[in-house]
């Protein structure tokens, strides 16, 4: 890319990278691989269990031994130390936090002149009340919110610009005083993530009848995805004939969820875990209906990548989410993002979609390419590079 050569590094450090799956690791393996394809060094940096290095995609992964966050599955940054050394040893040309509070703070003596970014990958002052406390009620995680605030402007506030996927992080953002903001969106491979990967076969295996529909949720089984309010809404999707809900994924409500498949053998079938993304693209092919509930997205990945496999979303309105099932067309979006009956009623609409509507969500989401968001995320980076 003109700016760049050879020898520019880049270094990302993610307090939420997880090895086992999530968006934040698509996002950061879909990065070395484009970083690799031009020549260009990407080191990713994250918390684990025991020091760790792999290589991915042609550049290289290493996790920084560190203690767990409660209940969330995720370890945390609490040394700057190791973190500033690697700074130091590898002297990137552009580093990438993308974390909250804590890890600019840590290294902000080992940035000194580097330009640094920060991309909003989570709305963290809220999603912590939820996956680590399990607090639910807006009043609560507003209040963490505020006091968060000034912590988050301190942060951010020596950095040459915050990474935005959203216009719901963009406001995220602003009202937590933030204005040095650039909207850059995700992206999906319309290769993997097409109409075609839908398998009758796959639908036969879980038990979905024949001219029936199948609800699909893929994720982390936790409050901030809005997993319980799926399971609020089954008891009123199951009133309908031929309707099957798949949840597919792991967490800390995987007691909760077992024991509603239990209530429910042959309505809720488990999917314990999606190791590649080609089986991921083929579930979302597979599915009549997509749910995204999480209140607090700040981009929804899967919703992308199930839209760009032709499938309908149900999404609440409350998150970024519902700002592409709107964008592609579709009405299927409610609110409260509590309520289990709105939703049930939005995957109910979502059921409905013609062919022509599906032929439109995938015309929609192939504009969302990986190489147009690194195209214009490294503009970004070089924007400062040569300023």
């Amino acid at each position: 890319m003109e700016g760049f050569s050879e020898a520019v590094k880049i270094l990302d450090i993610n307090n939420l990278y997880s090895p086992s799956g999530g968006g934040i690791r698509v996002y950061h393996h879909e990065k070395l691989k484009w970083c690799s394809s031009r020549g260009i060094e990407n080191l990713v940096l994250y918390p684990a269990r025991e020091n760790n290095t792999v290589q991915v995609n042609g550049g290289t992964v290493r996790g920084i031994k560190s203690p767990g966050l409660g209940g969330s599955g995720y370890s945390f940054f609490t040394r700057g130390k190791p973190l500033r050394e690697i700074i130091a040893s590898f002297n990137p040309d552009v580093i990438e936090l993308g974390s909250g509070i804590v890890v600019p703070r840590m290294v902000r003596s080992a940035i000194k002149d580097t330009p640094a970014f920060a991309y909003f990958h989570s709305n963290w002052p809220e999603t912590l009340p939820m996956s680590v406390l399990g607090i639910t009620g807006s009043l609560p995680r507003n209040l963490f919110r505020k006091l968060t605030t000034p912590m988050m402007q301190r942060a951010y506030r020596d950095l040459n610009a915050v990474m935005a996927a959203s216009d719901y992080s963009i406001d995220c953002l602003k009202r937590a005083g933030i204005t040095r903001i650039k909207k850059i969106p995700l992206g999906t491979d319309p290769d993997v993530f097409h109409p075609n990967k839908r398998s009758e076969e796959l639908r036969k295996t879980l038990g979905v009848p024949y001219e029936g529909k199948m609800v699909l949720y893929m994720g982390r089984l936790a409050p901030e995805k809005g997993i319980q309010i799926l399971l609020e809404a089954c008891p009123r999707l199951f009133r309908e004939k031929n309707l099957t809900v798949v949840i597919a994924g792991s967490g800390h409500w995987n007691k909760r969820v077992h024991k509603a498949a239990h209530r429910y053998p042959d309505r809720l079938k488990l999917v314990s875990r999606v190791e590649t993304k080609h089986q991921a693209a083929e579930l979302m092919a597979s599915a009549d209906v997509f749910v995204s509930a999480g209140p607090l997205e700040t981009f929804s990945l899967t919703t992308l990548e199930a839209l760009a496999c032709g499938t309908p979303v149900a999404a609440c309105t409350q998150a970024a989410a519902s700002e592409l099932v709107t964008q592609a067309g579709g009405s299927s979006t409610y609110s409260p993002w509590n309520s289990g009956e709105a939703l049930a009623e939005a995957i109910l609409s979502a059921a409905s979609t013609t062919p022509e509507q599906k032929q439109s969500y995938r015309a929609f989401a192939e504009q969302y390419t990986w190489n147009a968001c690194f195209e214009k995320e490294f503009r970004l980076y070089n924007s400062e590079l040569n300023a």
